[in-house]
């Protein structure tokens, strides 16, 4: 009964890092994605005309297709490398993304014509100069 539960002990923890390829840490698809799109499945039916769920949908598959790649090469030094170049891939996916959504914010939220006050202001100045009246043409 020892041999057993000491069998059990030795063997359990080999499956906990069965997942991490024995030492690479495999990157997951909710360390890059927003938790809205964690479980992002194909788009269909009104979901269809939501961009956002089609990148996030684009993104997902090619993220598991390149899992999948790096998981097909033998050598962990091989696979380390390219779950490391995957990683950075998606960083800079979602920095891009990010830059992407905040140039849309502020071109939503900025009035049209307000970028600079200064020259705005120019054409007003000049109409006030032109209405400036001298003190005799009051009288």
């Amino acid at each position: 009964m020892r041999k057993i539960i000491l069998v059990f002990i030795f063997i359990i923890p080999l499956f906990a890092f069965a997942e991490e390829d024995f030492g690479v840490n495999v990157p997951t698809w909710s360390d890059f994605a927003p938790k809205a799109f964690v479980n992002i499945t194909e788009p269909k039916g009104i979901q269809k005309l939501n961009i956002n769920a089609k990148y996030w949908y684009q993104r997902r598959v090619e993220f598991e297709n390149a899992i999948s790649e790096c998981k097909k090469l033998e050598a962990n030094d091989e696979r380390f490398s390219c779950y490391e170049k995957l990683k950075t891939e998606q960083f800079k996916l979602n920095d891009d993304y990010n830059a992407k959504l905040e140039a849309e914010i502020n071109r939503r939220t900025s009035i049209p014509g307000m970028e600079s006050q200064a020259d705005n202001m120019l054409p007003l100045n000049n109409y006030m100069n032109s209405l400036r009246l001298m003190p005799n043409e009051l009288r």
